[in-house]
C-alpha cells in the first residue's frame, strides 16, 4: 500500500498536460468515454451547482478521508465530469484539481447505474490505453467509482477511489462507497438551498431598504413643511429611525451567505457619514471604529443608539451656531465588554433633558434591548458631556 501524499499521486496531474506518452489516434478513440446523452442538462445543473468554480473546496474534504479509511486506497476524489474535463471538488491524496477527458475513468463511471470498479485497468478496454494507466511513472491498477446522482437522476460525476495494485472491494466497502457518494450529493443539495435562501433575503433587504428610504424621504418633507416645533421635532426623529433601519438592510443585504453576525464598523460608518451631512454649522463629528460582529438581532438597537447619541448632542450641545467637536467611538474594552461612547465638547442638556427627555429613553431602551448599561453626563475634563453604553461583547 502506498502512502497516500506519494510523489507519484502529487505528479498526477502532470501526465494530462500534456500527456507524456506516445498514443495512437485510434487508441485515445478507444479509451475516451462516450458523452452522455444529456450532456446538456448535466452541463447547466453543474452550473446550478456551482461546481468547479472552486467554491466548494475543503467542505467535502471528510467524505473522501473516510473513503481511504475504509477501502485502504491511497487516493480518494470527489470528481465531477465537465464537457471539457474533470475537475475535484475534494481530493485526499493527490495535489491536484482537474484531469483532461483522456485520464478520466469517471467519465465511464457517469455512463452506468451502478459503482464502477475495475480491479486491474490494463485489462479493462476502458482503461487499458488510459495514459496514468500506460504510464511507467504513474501506474494506475485499480480505479472504483460511485456516482453522485442528483434527485431527478442527472449524474454529475463520482466519488471514487484509487490505487496502483489490483484489488477487489469488499460489499462493505462499497456500500461506504455508495453511502459517501450520496452524502456528497445531499451536502451539494445543502450548499443550494442556502445559496437560494441567501438569494430571496437578500433580496427582501433590498426592498425593505428601498421602502424605508421612501418613508424617509416623505417624513423628511413633512417636517420641512412643519409649523409646530414639536411636530417637527417628532418627523425628525422618525425620519432618523427609519433611515436608520435602512442603512442595516442594506448592511444585511451585502453580507455572506451564512454569516450569523455582522461586521459593525461598516454599518456604523454608513450611519455616521449620514450624521456628518445634517451636522450644524461650524460642528465637525469623528469616529473611530473598531472591527467586531455582533448579531443581526442587536444591530437596529446600536443603529439607533448612535443616532440618538450624536443628535442629542447636536441639538443641546451647540445652541446659537456655536462651535465644536463630536467625537464617536465604538469598540472592545478587554474581552467582555463592547463599548460605544459619543463626546462632545458642548454645553451638554440640562438635568431635566438628562433624566427624562425622548431622546434620553430612547437610548435607555435601546440600550437595554442590548443587555448594556447607559451612563450620561458631564465628562470627567469638564469641557463637555459624554454619552456612553457598555454592553456585553459577543462571543465568538
Amino acid at each position: 500500500m502506498f502512502p497516500r501524499h506519494l510523489p507519484f499521486w502529487r505528479n498526477v496531474c502532470k501526465s494530462v498536460r500534456p500527456v507524456q506518452n506516445t498514443i495512437d489516434v485510434g487508441d485515445v478513440h478507444d479509451m475516451l468515454a462516450q458523452q452522455p446523452a444529456n450532456q446538456a442538462k448535466r452541463s447547466a445543473t453543474i452550473r446550478q451547482f456551482d461546481l468547479g468554480q472552486r467554491l466548494h473546496e475543503g467542505k467535502l474534504n471528510g467524505l473522501v478521508e473516510f473513503a481511504t479509511e475504509m477501502t485502504g486506497c491511497p487516493v480518494a476524489l470527489v470528481s465531477i465530469v465537465h464537457e471539457d474535463a474533470q475537475r475535484f471538488e475534494a481530493t485526499c491524496g493527490l495535489d491536484m484539481w482537474e484531469t483532461g477527458l483522456d485520464s478520466a475513468v469517471c467519465a465511464h463511471a457517469i455512463l452506468q447505474e451502478e459503482i464502477l470498479e475495475i480491479p486491474d485497468c490494463r485489462l479493462d478496454p476502458r482503461t487499458r490505453d488510459n495514459p496514468l494507466v500506460l504510464s511507467e511513472e504513474h501506474q494506475l491498477r485499480f480505479y472504483a467509482g460511485a456516482q453522485i446522482r442528483t434527485e431527478d437522476g442527472i449524474v454529475l460525476g463520482s466519488l471514487c477511489v484509487l490505487d496502483r495494485v489490483p484489488r477487489v472491494l469488499t460489499d462493505l466497502q462499497r456500500r461506504t462507497l455508495r453511502l459517501l457518494a450520496d452524502q456528497a450529493m445531499r451536502m451539494l443539495e445543502l450548499y443550494q438551498a442556502v445559496q437560494n435562501a441567501d438569494h430571496l433575503r437578500r433580496e427582501a433587504d433590498h426592498r425593505v431598504k428601498n421602502s424605508l428610504a421612501s418613508i424617509a424621504a416623505v417624513a423628511r418633507l413633512t417636517a420641512s413643511r412643519a409649523k409646530n416645533e414639536e411636530t417637527r421635532e417628532a418627523l425628525q426623529q422618525v425620519q432618523a429611525r427609519i433611515e436608520a433601519t435602512s442603512r442595516l438592510h442594506a448592511e444585511l443585504y451585502n453580507q455572506d451567505v451564512g454569516e450569523q453576525d455582522i461586521e459593525v464598523s461598516g454599518y456604523l460608518e454608513g450611519i455616521a457619514g449620514h450624521l456628518r451631512d445634517i451636522a450644524p454649522p461650524d460642528v465637525t463629528l469623528k469616529q473611530t471604529f473598531a472591527q467586531m460582529r455582533m448579531p443581526s438581532r442587536a444591530m437596529a438597537a446600536l443603529g439607533l443608539l448612535v443616532n440618538e447619541m450624536v443628535s442629542n448632542a447636536y441639538k443641546h450641545g451647540y445652541p446659537d451656531g456655536r462651535p465644536g467637536k463630536i467625537l464617536l467611538t465604538a469598540g472592545p474594552i478587554g474581552q467582555d465588554t463592547y463599548v460605544l461612547r459619543c463626546s462632545d465638547d458642548g454645553i451638554g442638556p440640562s438635568d431635566e433633558v438628562t433624566a427624562s427627555g425622548l431622546g434620553s429613553l430612547l437610548m435607555k431602551a435601546s440600550a437595554t434591548q442590548l443587555g448594556g448599561v447607559l451612563t450620561q453626563g458631564a465628562r470627567k475634563d469638564g469641557t463637555g458631556f459624554e454619552v456612553q453604553v457598555s454592553m456585553p461583547a459577543p462571543k465568538d
